[in-house]
């Protein structure tokens, strides 16, 4: 009986053989169709991610670039432009993505260069460097924060003096300097002002965070040099940021020899700690500027102190023969004084015009003078008045064509001198209205070859003005004199009438200034707002107060040091720079290369 086989498997070695073959592969592809419908089904977060990683890896270098540039520049713009702060850090941020998604595509390669005897050498001149940079930039934001400036000129050229540190180190509110110079200097004279402006201004701002300053072209920014009342070049405007305060600051000299001091005072000025004083003399019948009836002067006397000034009286009795006028005198005011001046009392005068002391040493400052006179007033201040170069006339000005029609005696005073100075009489461009002088006397300068004084009419009559010595008589007759009168001078004086002429320019504290009005009723409380009174008066004052300094400051002058060589020595500097240190740093190469070799 035959027996059937376990299998359908053909004898055939050979034909079975290929059986064999058919199924494997028939349960190949059935185990790959099943592992794939696995995976299908068990695909996990980096699988789906596998594709971005592997365009990065094939745009790696753009990508690294575009990465590395983004961060450099989202650096630059968080560190030195603050109004985009926002998009630095945005670009800053991109940059970092783009640069550690490299860094993951490629990590085990990163990992390699970290670890291995290349990468740690690398990585620790990356930590080197870092920790070199991090050493500087912490370095330099110390000195930035604490820094310290030496000044090694011999003279302390660039140093200012310990009452200016102070003042600087107090400031309690922030301080704008305006420099009114064009933008094309016209000389050199002016560009070394402007260079020495420049470098004051800077050694201020320096020292405190509440100065700064800044150069202006007055006629590019008209309107707001108008409204700071500037009329010419070389003019600093100091004022307090917040307040109407503006104390201008002009050359005294061709040096500008004292901008420190003058800057104090501005200072001192535009912070309100201290304050010019004007004086007003009383003792002689002179007015009241606490009298508030029509003919005081206590509307004035708020004037001035509106413009910052404090004003006081000072008394001098006509018993008193030690008298003297205050240091701290900016400006001393006399006026309508109706009695006699003592002897003791005009050497007290001359003695102040002439810059000095009645023991005889020298004032700080030079005399600020404004007299007020009239027709009667005392021939003791009359010659006092004479010694220092204005006759005043004992007659009234009577101009049929400048006088006020329902009150003859009244001068109508609207012809101001172009040459005068314009701070008087065209503050801020704009020239003063008329003002309003009962019974003005004129004025006329003493005239001499000497040159010691330099007279400046402020205003003048017309041509058919005439000088009537009767005050009840209003109407002009044929002898009395005709021509033109000045009612107002100003004077710049360096010696009185009879002294010799100066070979040279005198001491700031021997140069006087004096403004001289031929009456005294046009700024009482009665006419002080008719017209352009009580400007006339303000501006005059300003004017004379603008360079009084309250402190006295040395001025550094600049010492040029030569460093004079002969021949010899000269060739030994320029050989040894030459030659010297090229020749050192070949010696120690060959000396490390002979080591090391």
């Amino acid at each position: 009986m035959s027996q059937q086989p376990m299998d359908d498997r053909p004898r055939d070695w050979r034909r079975r053989r290929g059986r064999d073959r058919q199924a494997a592969v028939g349960n190949e592809a059935s185990l790959a169709a099943e592992t794939d419908a696995l995976e299908e089904q068990s695909r996990t977060l980096f699988s789906f991610l596998e594709p971005a990683f592997d365009f990065i890896g094939i745009f790696y270098v753009p990508i690294l670039i575009a990465g590395v540039v983004g961060l450099i520049a989202g650096a630059a713009l968080l560190a030195f432009v603050g109004s985009l702060k926002l998009y630095g850090g945005i670009v800053l941020g991109i940059g970092g993505v783009l640069v550690l998604l490299v860094a993951l595509s490629y990590f085990s390669q990163v990992i390699a260069a970290f670890f291995s005897r290349t990468g740690r050498y690398g990585v620790n001149t990356v930590v080197m460097t870092a920790a070199f940079i991090g050493l500087v930039v912490l370095a330099n934001y110390v000195a930035f924060e604490n820094h310290f400036r030496a000044d090694t000129t011999a003279t302390n050229q660039f140093s200012l003096a310990n009452r200016t540190k102070d003042l600087l180190d107090n400031l309690d509110r922030p301080i704008n300097v305006i420099a009114y110079y064009p933008d094309e200097i016209p000389n050199i004279d002016m560009l070394t002002r402007r260079g020495k402006v420049d470098t004051m201004l800077s050694e201020f701002s320096n020292r405190s965070g509440n100065f700064s300053y800044q150069f202006i072209d007055p006629q590019k920014e008209a309107d707001l040099a108008r409204s700071q009342g500037i009329t010419s070049y070389e003019t600093l405007s100091v004022s307090a940021v917040g307040t109407d305060i503006i104390d201008l600051v002009q050359p005294t000299d061709g040096a500008f020899s004292r901008l420190e001091q003058d800057l104090y005072t501005a200072l001192l000025v535009a912070t309100e700690t201290e304050q010019k004083k004007v004086y007003f003399l009383a003792g002689h019948g002179e007015r009241d500027i606490n009298r508030a009836e029509d003919d005081g002067y206590q509307q004035i006397r708020d004037g001035l102190e509106v413009d910052n000034y404090a004003v006081k009286t000072l008394l001098w009795s006509t018993q008193d023969e030690d008298v003297r006028i205050p240091d701290d005198a900016a400006l001393l005011v006399i006026a309508g004084p109706t009695g006699e001046l003592p002897p003791a009392h005009a050497d007290a005068l001359n003695f102040y015009m002439a810059g000095k002391q009645p023991d005889g040493t020298p004032r700080r400052e030079g005399a600020r003078l404004i007299f007020l006179a009239e027709p009667d007033t005392h021939d003791s201040f009359r010659a006092f008045l004479a010694l220092w170069g204005v006759i005043v006339t004992d007659s009234y000005i009577r101009d049929p064509e400048g006088s006020q029609p329902n009150a003859p005696r009244t001068l109508r005073v609207g012809i101001y001198n172009p040459q005068a100075p314009p701070e008087i009489v065209a503050p801020r461009g704009q020239q003063l209205q008329v003002s309003f002088m009962p019974g003005a006397a004129a004025l006329e300068p003493v005239i001499e070859e000497s040159g010691a004084r330099l007279p400046v009419p402020i205003a003048a009559t017309t041509s058919s003005a005439r000088l009537i010595s009767d005050i009840e008589r209003t109407d002009p007759i044929d002898s009395d004199p005709l021509g033109i009168y000045f009612p107002a001078l100003y004077l710049d004086i360096a010696g009185p009438v009879g002294a010799a002429a100066p070979t040279q320019r005198p001491p700031d504290n021997e140069i006087a200034e004096m403004a001289v009005f031929g009456d005294s009723d046009f700024i009482t409380n009665r006419n002080v707002q008719r017209g352009s009174s009580a400007a006339l008066f303000l501006n005059s004052a300003n004017y004379l107060m603008g360079d009084f300094s309250l402190v006295s400051i040395r001025d550094r002058e600049f010492v040029y040091r030569e460093w004079n060589l002969d021949a010899n020595e000269f060739n030994f500097v320029r050989f040894s720079t030459w030659l010297l240190l090229p020749g050192l740093m070949g010696i120690m190469a060959v000396v490390v290369w002979w080591v090391r070799r």
